[in-house]
């Protein structure tokens, strides 16, 4: 039994599979794969929580990533007492702990770990320049966004392509969001890569009520 067996049953949620694998290698519920993803942010990634569990049940050794994205503020906390470099570590596909609790929605983990000085606009290392405030909105994690809002991002950064987090909501249709961005200045005139501002995606995407915020 090999780690990609592991991550092709993960894949199509055979859980049947799975579990034949990791009884006769519970190792491996603690593999990665060869971009350095575990099995268990894999599971929860594809938003497989009856997988995510079975791995779970096995007992892998959770690292600061895992942990981020299942919501273990305490253990967290334990890290970076023992190292405080932690939280601005990358995971092997280019996240921080901060990027990925502000995807899944851990208001408590973001805001310990910008309260021990983490870097709110931290780039991932993916090649999509995400911040922690663009993650968040992908995933419409509005107690996340309220978090780092008081931390004061950039709240015009523009991730690969030129999309700024304003650019995102609209597109999404998230009223609340857009309003939020304005209110802390947003700057509705910013355009992407391609010339389209933030009227444009919500336009596209016929959230005609964004539109007619953004005008």
């Amino acid at each position: 039994m090999t780690r990609d067996e592991v991550f092709k049953a993960i894949d199509i949620a055979d859980m049947a599979a799975l579990k034949d694998i990791l009884d006769k290698n519970p190792e491996l519920a603690a593999c990665h794969s060869n971009d350095g993803m575990s099995a268990v942010l894999f599971s929860l990634y594809i938003n497989q929580s009856e997988i995510t569990n079975l791995i779970l049940s096995y007992e892998p050794a959770l690292d600061i990533f895992d942990l981020a994205a299942l919501g273990g503020t305490a253990q967290i906390s334990a890290l970076i007492a023992g190292n405080s470099k932690i939280i601005h570590e990358y995971n092997g596909v280019g996240f921080t702990a901060l990027h990925i609790a502000s995807y899944f929605g851990h208001a408590d983990i973001v805001t310990l770990i910008l309260e021990n000085d983490g870097d709110i606009d931290k780039l991932t290392m993916d090649g999509s320049d995400l911040t922690a405030l663009q993650s968040a909105i992908s995933n419409l994690k509005y107690d996340v966004v309220d978090v780092l809002l008081k931390f004061k991002p950039n709240i015009n950064v523009k991730m690969l392509g030129g999309f700024t987090p304003l650019m995102t909501a609209a597109a999404m249709g998230s009223k609340e969001l857009v309003l939020k961005l304005i209110e802390h200045d947003a700057d509705k005139a910013l355009v992407s890569d391609d010339g389209r501002d933030a009227k444009a995606f919500a336009e596209a995407a016929g959230h005609q009520d964004i539109v007619t915020i953004l005008n």
